[in-house]
């Protein structure tokens, strides 16, 4: 009975709840007067923590201008300003970030490195003119598609006067094949002498042309050959442009198109040093030049087709 008794004891005063204890910190309260670290830093440097951006939204409809709804006429006129320049786009070659492309250059600068009697059609220009480019605008025909087919010959249509053949090779290069099928009109201004870099290009900057077969004139307002004789000027640039004037004639379905599309000045004729010639007959040696230029077109059409196989007919029996 005792024992009995003693259990219920114990169980009862397990069934007790346990006194309460004050609960013990084991870390230092941080002061009131203290700053934060951050709060800090604004007041200091005024630091302000970057905003989220936004995208983007379309504009309402009542703030986009109708552009394609303006007559023809008049969104030929704004292409005219945009992607056109009376004077031509003059171009040089640089090297941009290890890459080799072109730049725009004054009608100044190119007057007085490169022949200057082939541009005295320019006397005309102020000084302002000879100097400072007519900006252009070519970022308005990547808006869409028809844009692009509406613009391309206004900024392709322009005369683009390049420096030297390397010039060429950059500038045909990066605007690409497709780019170069609209071009119309090309100067070449000056031509890779003697045996440096430059009279490599004279070559590779006809093979990268072979892609502009739409080309109406090709202009050489330099000197491609030093003694002036039509026979040798016509060999010069067959030489160096065959692929070009091949691809033409291919294109134009004449072997020898390409004879009117190409253009020399009369410097051409007249040699150079102790090979200079007196007493030209300029219209005599253009047709000269035509005839010889001509006839190594053509003989490389007749040699391709005699070393084709003949077709043997087999009877049957």
């Amino acid at each position: 009975m005792s024992q009995v008794q003693h259990t219920q004891v114990i169980d009862a005063s397990r069934r007790q709840s346990k006194r309460k204890r004050v609960q013990v910190n084991y870390y230092e309260s941080e002061p009131e007067d203290t700053i934060d670290l951050e709060e800090e830093a604004e007041q200091v440097f005024q630091y302000s923590r970057p905003k989220k951006s936004r995208q983007s939204r379309p504009l309402p409809k009542h703030k986009i201008f109708p552009f394609l709804e303006l007559p023809a006429e008049v969104r030929n006129i704004i292409y005219g300003y945009c992607l056109t320049d009376s004077r031509g786009v003059h171009l040089i070659s640089v090297t941009e970030k290890y890459r080799r492309t072109v730049m725009r250059a004054p009608v100044s600068y190119m007057r007085r490195i490169y022949n200057r009697h082939n541009y005295s059609n320019d006397d005309n220009m102020s000084e302002e003119e000879m100097i400072r480019p007519q900006p252009l605008v070519p970022a308005i025909l990547v808006v869409n598609q028809q844009l692009f087919k509406e613009g391309r010959d206004f900024l392709y249509g322009n005369e683009f006067h390049v420096a030297d053949p390397l010039a060429l090779h950059s500038f045909i290069v990066n605007i690409g094949p497709r780019a170069a099928s609209f071009l119309s009109h090309i100067t070449l201004r000056g031509w890779g002498g003697y045996r440096g870099m430059h009279k490599a290009y004279n070559h590779a900057a006809f093979a990268v042309l072979a892609c502009a077969t739409n080309l109406k004139k090709f202009k050489f307002a330099t000197t491609i050959s030093w003694g002036g004789e039509p026979k040798w000027i016509a060999r010069q640039l067959y030489r160096d442009g065959f692929p070009w004037l091949e691809a033409v004639g291919m294109a134009k379905g004449r072997d020898d198109a390409a004879i009117d599309i190409v253009e020399l000045s009369s410097e051409n004729f007249r040699g150079r040093g102790w090979r200079r010639r007196e007493g030209l007959n300029e219209g005599e040696d253009y047709k000269k030049f035509k005839v010889e230029l001509s006839k190594l077109l053509n003989a490389h059409t007749k040699a391709v087709w005699s070393k084709k196989p003949k077709k043997k007919v087999v009877e049957e029996l």
